[in-house]
């Protein structure tokens, strides 16, 4: 939103001739048309109730307000913001060199704190995906978590950043962590972003599970991850919840389903991956395993 440099009240004003509406029917019983005409002409500031009351009546939410009032762009902050959501869907270098620029760029002109651990975190999983030096990534994420564990409450831009330096923790902490999280986004029902969120959540915890082969209790999670892949069309993320599934029951001799890492082979084949299924192919235990060596 800092980038803003078109007036409010003429971009209301363009939203709602291109809509058709009347001021009236925009000031409605919320406020009397005048003080509308004054948000218009830019005289007068809404406040938060009649600004949500003015959108609500335009049938338009914030996020696409500010977007038209921004020239249809995101701002500085919010492109970093949502590029560093991305990560949750595949981790590239080039992703993260991106996030890295364009985050550096922002905190040479002013703090931003969320800006400065986004740019911890993927310097993190640079050394994660060019290394594979679990021990020099986790000295980003401590200074991630300095700010993180002062918080009472964690909101969504915190549980992108609790999600991206969960490998800081055992995997006990992290299974902790990881129930505290999912218990935090029950509250979001409604907003999208939310189910990609949760399934990297069970990513990233049975990854450390995986690791410290506690397959049990990476199975409690796995079959979520599967469930929540599965009803929500995440097609890549249903197939490595499959090869996992078949890795862990395999670990503790559990024979009661088989052919799991067959079934996501010819899902990955589907979709053209023919990348992840080498991968599988190769190594269905370190599978999209960030943090193996």
């Amino acid at each position: 939103m800092s980038d803003i440099h078109v007036p409010i009240g003429s971009t209301l004003k363009k939203i709602r001739e291109n809509k058709g509406y009347t001021q009236k029917e925009i000031s409605d019983d919320t406020m009397a048309r005048s003080t509308y005409t004054k948000f218009e002409n830019d005289d007068i500031t809404p406040t938060l109730s009649k600004y949500l009351a003015i959108l609500d009546h335009m049938d338009m939410t914030h996020d696409e307000f500010i977007y038209i009032l921004n020239d249809c762009e995101l701002g500085q902050k919010e492109t970093i913001l949502y590029l560093f959501k991305q990560l949750e869907k595949k981790p590239t270098r080039e992703l993260l060199d991106e996030i890295i620029e364009k985050g550096e760029e922002l905190v040479r002109k002013r703090y931003d704190q969320l800006t400065m651990d986004i740019l911890d975190a993927c310097r993190g999983y640079i050394v994660l995906l060019d290394e594979h030096d679990l021990t020099k990534a986790k000295d980003y994420a401590k200074q991630v978590w300095k700010r993180m564990e002062t918080l009472d409450n964690w909101y969504l831009a915190e549980l992108h950043i609790m999600n991206s330096i969960l490998y800081l923790f055992d995997s006990e902490t992290a299974s902790r962590l990881t129930d505290r999280a999912l218990s935090n986004l029950a509250q979001y029902p409604n907003i999208e972003e939310t189910i990609t969120l949760k399934i990297s959540f069970l990513l990233h915890v049975t990854n450390l599970l995986m690791i410290d082969k506690k397959y049990e209790q990476a199975l409690f999670y796995i079959k979520q991850m599967e469930t929540e892949s599965s009803q929500n069309d995440c097609s890549v993320m249903l197939a490595i919840s499959l090869v996992r599934k078949e890795v862990c029951m395999t670990k503790i001799g559990d024979t009661s389903e088989s052919g799991l890492i067959d079934r996501a082979i010819r899902i990955l084949d589907i979709l053209n991956k023919h990348d992840l299924k080498a991968l599988v192919e190769k190594d269905p235990e370190n599978f999209f395993n960030l943090y193996s060596s």
